[in-house]
């Protein structure tokens, strides 16, 4: 087991439930949670969150009625709930209908679905340095084409008319 917690809990003990040979883990609707979350395995919070997540490498899903106050470094998100803090995303933020987010997002792809609410700036950045779309020999024209290019639109300009004549 990956999941290491530091934690003081009201109520119930936190969830598990197996699905596709992987673990994940739950936050109860009863629950409240200080500290902070590392671990393997992904998460689910439909209760409330207070401290830092990192979850680097998985998946975080804030559900419906789930209040979390982190800031959070995580490889996908799905809000559905309340999140307030700076999120970090190597993969998809997306931010349900019913998902409210205060706080900055950095992440490659984000979704914000109609009616939900966001107050923060936006980054769009990735770690995978991407190919240029065209190939640097191939970005340029042929200097032959680049002169064609420049009689023509010598043809087409017309010089402006003189001020004291009137336009047509």
């Amino acid at each position: 087991m990956a999941l290491k917690l530091k934690f003081n809990v009201k109520g119930k003990k936190i969830s598990q439930e197996k699905k596709h040979s992987q673990t994940k883990w739950g936050l109860g609707t009863s629950l409240f949670l200080k500290g902070e979350l590392t671990g393997e395995d992904d998460f689910v919070i439909e209760g409330e969150f207070q401290g830092k997540i990192d979850l680097k490498n998985n998946n975080l899903i804030v559900e419906q009625g789930g209040k979390v106050n982190a800031d959070i470094q995580i490889k996908n998100i799905t809000i559905g709930g309340e999140v307030k803090g700076n999120i970090n995303a190597s993969g998809k933020v997306f931010i349900a209908k019913d998902g409210y987010v205060r706080g900055d997002i950095t992440a490659p792809r984000i979704s914000i679905a109609d009616g939900a609410q966001f107050k923060g700036t936006v980054k769009m950045e990735s770690d995978v340095e991407e190919e240029p779309l065209f190939p640097e020999e191939s970005a340029s024209l042929p200097k032959q084409k680049v002169e064609q290019f420049e009689q023509k639109d010598e043809k087409e300009e017309k010089p402006p008319p003189p001020p004291d004549e009137p336009l047509k």
